[in-house]
């Protein structure tokens, strides 16, 4: 009988020191999470830019159309003035760095490239 107490106690000893273990390792980065459901950049050419809306449609590769809402927060690279200047882009190659947030792709980051002659 004692022997049988003796297994008992081990077997519980065990499983408590295993939850504790598992329960002290430490969750991954929210950074990490939100990098795992980012989408990749998007590089096409600039079709219409609605600077009253803040919105770019850039068609992409395979002629797919993506429309892109931008803010006073959207980092542009390569464009004149700013987004004041992403008006005079059309027809321009952009790559477009962006999240999703709803429906709506928010871009972060739009890098004009220049206008090939």
């Amino acid at each position: 009988m004692k022997l049988i107490h003796t297994c008992m106690a081990l077997s519980l000893a065990g499983m408590i020191s295993s939850v504790t273990i598992t329960a002290q390792q430490p969750a991954p980065p929210a950074g990490e999470h939100a990098r795992i459901q980012a989408p990749e950049p998007v590089t096409g050419e600039i079709l219409a830019v609605d600077d009253k809306a803040k919105t770019i449609v850039v068609k992409a590769s395979g002629d797919t159309e993506m429309k892109f809402s931008y803010s006073a927060e959207t980092e542009i690279v390569g464009g004149e003035k700013g987004p004041a200047g992403l008006a005079t882009s059309t027809g321009s190659i952009v790559t477009v760095t962006y999240g999703v947030h709803g429906t709506t792709n928010v871009a972060v980051k739009i890098e004009v490239k220049p206008k090939q002659k």
